[in-house]
């Protein structure tokens, strides 16, 4: 629901670079950025319009910089919060009766509980300017627009402007107008983060919040320090994660799965009874109810692996959708391949999936085996429950319920050995 609220976050040129070691608001606290995260707290209060105040030497790099509700205004050298307002000074002025949160754009970690409060006790207390505490100075408060437009609009007001917050408490105190605080209650939540300290204490902050989450909704996380989970983590209840693993992106577990050691997880889907053993990694595919996979596999973006398949270690993964109840123990590469239900795929299969200008697609139906040390050469389809020789280079279709062997004939010489000796 919209309230009779603005937001305005004003972002200084510190961000860019002006100061050495400066940190970027583009920089990600698991998986999302300084800035989106600041975005997120205020847009929790409901407020009609988002404004963000761009200080000179800060630059929108991309469109993936703020959410694209927020509307940018050019502030010049806004070094303070006050010179922000008054560069959006003549918007600000066609909403007189509303209410006006500002605040810095480096508080990432300000809670949706910590915002709210401070607004309820800015109108339950009816003041005109109501001033988050904490330790230290923190740039943020809620103000009525009129109030504070009137108290920036006194004598010597260019001076007004580049004033802190306890200058604009002065200020509307000298309106007549009532004035508050409100104590922030977690010291974390006011850490401004603009230097790599800073983001390694969010980063942690944010990590222990998150694996708090996780673990009161049944997750079991056996080693909370070495495990990483990104914000837009989903796991299910009964999913337990082993020590090192890392989860980013928007990656869901479901229920009752088992998570390694060293097991890389970004933007994948598991369904529920998952195991994914040691060291594998899973990037943009999806992982079926009941699948096994690892450890030392590597599935890359846009494979599938169907329920109760079995994907064993040093097998990799691309495109591919890997059918129910199929087999692919060891040191295989598939590539832009369907593979169908019970297939059995032998140690060192290739599909031979890039000729050097396109690639192409290998179709292994349902039932088939492939021997090991087989290539597969796309474009090519194996039928039905046929077999594939061991060894074999297949560049033909094969049809179902066929043996294919393609290899050069077995030929021995006796005695080889010594007459090279000889020579």
């Amino acid at each position: 629901m919209k309230r009779n609220l603005l937001g305005l976050v004003w972002l200084t040129g510190e961000e860019a670079g002006s100061k050495p070691h400066a940190v970027h608001l583009t920089q990600s606290l698991l998986g999302k950025s300084i800035l989106q995260l600041t975005i997120e707290a205020v847009r929790s209060l409901g407020p009609e319009r988002i404004l963000a105040v761009i200080g000179a030497g800060n630059e929108r790099s991309d469109d993936s910089f703020a959410p694209p509700e927020v509307e940018w205004l050019r502030g010049g050298k806004t070094a303070s919060a006050l010179a922000a307002v008054d560069s959006a000074r003549d918007l600000l002025a066609k909403h007189p009766s509303k209410n006006l949160v500002v605040l810095d754009a480096r508080l990432a970690l300000l809670s949706q509980r910590t915002m709210r409060s401070l607004l309820l006790a800015h109108q339950r207390e009816k003041n005109s300017l109501t001033v988050a505490a904490g330790p230290g100075e923190i740039p943020l408060f809620v103000a009525k627009i009129r109030d504070l437009l009137a108290a920036l609009s006194g004598p010597g007001r260019r001076n007004r402007t580049q004033g802190g917050i306890g200058d604009l408490i002065r200020f509307i105190s000298e309106t007549g107008k009532k004035t508050g605080t409100y104590r922030v209650r977690h010291p974390e939540e006011s850490l401004a983060i603009s230097t790599p300290q800073a983001v390694s204490q969010a980063i942690a902050f944010l990590r222990g919040k998150k694996l708090g989450e996780l673990e009161s909704r049944g997750v079991i996380v056996l080693d909370p320090v070495t495990t990483w989970v990104d914000l837009e983590v989903r796991i299910g209840r009964g999913t337990v994660i082993y020590p090192s693993a890392v989860i980013e992106g928007r990656t869901t577990i479901g229920m009752q799965c088992r998570i390694f050691p060293f097991v890389h997880l970004i933007d994948t889907y598991l369904g529920d009874r998952v195991k994914v053993l040691s060291s594998t990694m899973i990037e943009r595919s999806r992982i079926e109810d009941d699948a096994q996979v690892g450890p030392f596999t590597h599935f890359r973006p846009n494979t599938v692996v169907r329920p109760k398949a079995k994907v064993g270690n040093f097998v990799e993964m691309k495109n591919t959708v890997f059918g129910e109840g199929s087999k692919a123990g060891h040191l295989s590469y598939l590539g832009d391949t369907i593979v169908e239900d019970d297939v059995n795929i032998g140690a060192g299969t290739i599909t031979c999936n890039y000729d050097g200008f396109k690639k192409s697609q290998t179709v292994i139906e349902r039932g088939a085996f492939i021997g090991s040390g087989t290539e597969l050469v796309a474009p090519v389809r194996i039928g039905r429950r046929a077999y594939i020789g061991a060894g074999s280079v297949i560049t033909k279709d094969v049809s179902p319920e066929s043996l294919a062997v393609a290899r050069g004939r077995q030929v021995e010489k006796p005695g080889w050995v010594r007459r090279k000796k000889m020579k």
